[in-house]
């Protein structure tokens, strides 16, 4: 007998590893419940909550706002050394001043356009640029001291090893911060919304700001440029924090790193087999869904799913999340979609163009499907059961003993595509004044028949 959890307060309940097929946790409270690796096949979480406790929410948006004012305080501090370079009257100092800025500007582009991954990939080279450049200049050093004395020549190594360390402590301070904001954008986000991501960003910029502004006070040069690095800081951390919020693929390291961090302490669903399970309108926010079976999961008007780890599933890809959530796609091309063990049941499908698209094993119960092209679709193990297919085109699709066509709803239907040679394709019942009567199309189109229909 399955079990009934239905309305159930359930925070921080462990599930682990437990057999639960086709228990009943609609409308239950399971925000923090840990359900690793157990079988939810068939459950029913229509409705439930999911998520994080109240306490650790709290706990990581305070969490949140502190390592963003830490960050604040490392980019400011990064941007103050690189000002003190540049204006130091010592030729070596300027150079590497120069050197650090050209650094950041290019870290800071690359971030924006090709990802904060790809900008870590230049940086790994700038830092292994900056220790052989180190280590030339000693030897040159060292070569020196043949004309001169040894202590010179030490002093002079010394005072260029701490020039370079400088430089390379101010680029490293900087970007660490300014990624660092960037991942509590998301962070805060995840948790609270676009209200905490907006406190959390002022929060960077209050601290970075006020340490920027006092370096202006000891040297008003030194000071400015502190202030514009810190400013810039400011805005590529929100942008990119915003970016990989609202899932930008070039972002999706800092996105990753932050919802692996919320969903620690959230309800975690992974490695649990979820196929068949039913989430109609659950709210799974912060949710850890990593390496769990979801094959025909109903996700019908799920909310705040784009806050939960998805991982490499195929909720990663948007539109296929956004037709899973809405199950509204009349008149839309969907030619060559990998669509295999999707829960599609009721899904509006009137109209729309399947070419090629693979339906293996999906769920299509009660889906209407009236006048859609199935050409050369892949439909094995497909349920059909209850689904509307008057006026589809049926042309090679890959029908097996496995597909599913119990109780389907269809007046008639067309085995070719229309063409211009053919506008009124080969239509069954030949008679267009006729339509298939109850279940003679089940009948008609079932495996065998269609074989020895040729």
């Amino acid at each position: 007998m399955a079990q009934d959890y239905r309305r159930a307060k359930l925070r921080g309940k462990s599930f682990k590893g437990q057999n639960l097929a086709g228990a009943d946790f609609s409308y239950s409270d399971i925000r923090g419940a840990d359900f690793t690796d157990a079988n939810l096949k068939d459950a029913n979480f229509s409705h439930a909550k999911a998520g994080l406790q109240r306490r650790w929410a709290i706990v990581l948006v305070i969490f949140a706002l502190l390592l963003s004012a830490l960050s604040g305080l490392l980019s400011a501090i990064g941007g103050s050394l690189v000002g003190i370079l540049l204006l130091d009257s010592n030729r070596e100092n300027l150079y590497v001043g120069i050197v650090s800025v050209a650094v950041l500007a290019i870290f800071f582009l690359i971030t924006i356009y090709r990802g904060v991954s790809a900008a870590f990939g230049f940086m790994a080279l700038s830092v292994t640029c900056a220790g052989i450049a180190a280590v030339g200049w000693a030897g040159i050093v060292a070569v020196t001291w043949a004309g001169g004395t040894a202590n010179a020549g030490a002093m002079e190594l010394a005072q260029v090893v701490a020039v370079i360390v400088t430089g390379a402590v101010a680029v490293l301070a900087t970007i660490l911060g300014t990624v660092a904001i960037a991942g509590t954008v998301v962070l805060a986000g995840a948790i609270a919304g676009l209200l905490a991501v907006t406190v959390t960003i002022s929060t960077g910029a209050l601290v970075s700001g006020v340490v920027a502004v006092m370096a202006s006070r000891v040297n008003s040069i030194a000071g400015g440029i502190a202030v514009a690095i810190a400013i810039s800081v400011i805005l590529l951390s929100a942008y990119v924090g915003c970016r990989a919020f609202f899932e930008d693929e070039k972002q999706t390291v800092i996105r990753d790193l932050a919802l692996s961090l919320v969903t620690r302490y959230g309800t975690k669903f992974q490695g649990s087999n979820l196929s068949d399970a039913d989430f109609t309108r659950a709210k799974l926010k912060n949710t850890n869904l990593l390496r769990a079976n979801l094959t025909r999961t109903n996700w019908f008007e799920v909310s705040k799913l784009n806050v939960a780890m998805i991982g490499k599933s195929y909720l990663s890809n948007s539109k296929i999340r956004t037709l899973l959530l809405t199950k509204e796609l009349p008149s839309k091309n969907l030619d060559g979609w990998d669509l295999q063990g999707l829960n599609l049941r009721g899904a509006n499908f009137a109209d729309a163009s399947l070419i090629g698209t693979k339906l293996n094993h999906a769920n299509l119960q009660n889906a209407n499907l009236a006048r859609v092209n199935f050409m050369r679709s892949q439909v094995d193990g497909t349920d059909f059961r209850s689904a509307i297919l008057t006026g589809a085109f049926i042309e090679n699709w890959g029908i097996t003993p496995e597909t599913n066509l119990d109780g389907v709803n269809c007046d008639y239907i067309f085995m070719r595509v229309p063409t211009k040679d053919n506008p009124n394709p080969r239509r069954l019942p030949a008679n267009w004044e006729e339509t298939f009567q109850e279940g003679e199309f089940t009948q008609f189109f079932s495996p065998l028949s269609q074989v020895s229909q040729g």
